[in-house]
């Protein structure tokens, strides 16, 4: 069994308060949606709707396409960003880095690895934490343009 990591403290949050927060998060988009496609058909006859429907879908499934695109493109330069940012400060002198090094082999090494590969181990969890964080900081940036957006 491979050893674990160290871990962090659990946050103080459970099934329901992500559960209600979905709920508050989505209450206004059937009103969003219905307005949408109302507005969509205004000024237009009757017997013109079959031919606008197919386009207001199109419309809609490209502004999807594009936002979701954009979305992406923006994670991804963000993480980039913030990777460059985090790691310019990560020197092996530092006494922060070093102190963490230490104190993850050391949990790896309770757990039952080896001196070499306890070290190895630890600089890998660093650097999958880092990972983490570049992506995390990433999704905070897209989410707070999303939101400047909407």
């Amino acid at each position: 069994m491979a050893p674990c990591a160290p871990r962090a403290a659990a946050p103080a949050t459970d099934f329901w308060w992500f559960a209600w927060a979905r709920v508050a998060q989505m209450a206004a988009l059937p009103f969003l949606f219905l307005t949408i496609t109302s507005y969509s058909y205004v000024g237009l006859p009757p017997e013109k709707s079959g031919q606008a429907s197919p386009l207001i879908n199109v419309a809609r499934n490209l502004g999807g396409s594009f936002g979701v695109a954009m979305a992406q493109t923006q994670l991804a330069q963000r993480e980039q960003f913030h990777q460059s940012r985090l790691v310019e400060s990560l020197l092996p002198t530092s006494p922060a880095y070093r102190q963490t090094l230490t104190q993850a082999a050391a949990h790896f090494s309770q757990h039952g690895t080896g001196a070499v590969d306890a070290q190895h181990q630890a600089a890998a969890w660093i650097g999958q934490t880092l990972a983490n964080q570049f992506a995390y900081l990433a999704y905070i940036d897209v989410f707070a343009v999303l939101a400047l957006f909407a």
